[in-house]
């Protein structure tokens, strides 16, 4: 997986986290109109809390470098086998990554007390 690190600087506080989080990229395919991870991920300050598209969240301000790049990727289609680029920054999207339960988490040892 690429891993990509960039700063948000302003961002609406109810849609915005306030710490460095990770991100997985998504993409909607032009080929089959599905949603496909891209295998790419970034780390980032300020993100959106939720699935976020990278045009709405960064709307009246300048996409960062690395962002404004992946409208000019071509990605694989992993159900046509075609390649595909996505040019609406409204079709790609920050998805964020969510921490896994660690084998001794509590709530992922529920057992059935009777």
């Amino acid at each position: 997986m690429t891993q990509l690190k960039l700063e948000v600087e302003e961002a609406l506080a109810s849609t915005v986290r306030n710490s460095t989080a990770q991100y997985s990229i998504f993409v909607s395919c032009n080929k089959c109109a599905g949603v496909h991870e891209t295998g790419i991920s970034i780390t980032m300050e300020d993100g959106p809390v939720e699935k976020h598209n990278i045009g709405s969240f960064y709307s009246g301000k300048s996409l960062p470098k690395t962002l404004a790049t992946l409208s000019n990727q071509s990605f694989p289609c992993p159900l046509t086998g075609r390649q595909f680029i996505q040019k609406d920054t409204k079709q790609i999207f920050l998805v964020p990554i969510k921490g896994r339960p660690s084998e001794n988490d509590p709530r992922r040892n529920r057992k059935a007390h009777g």
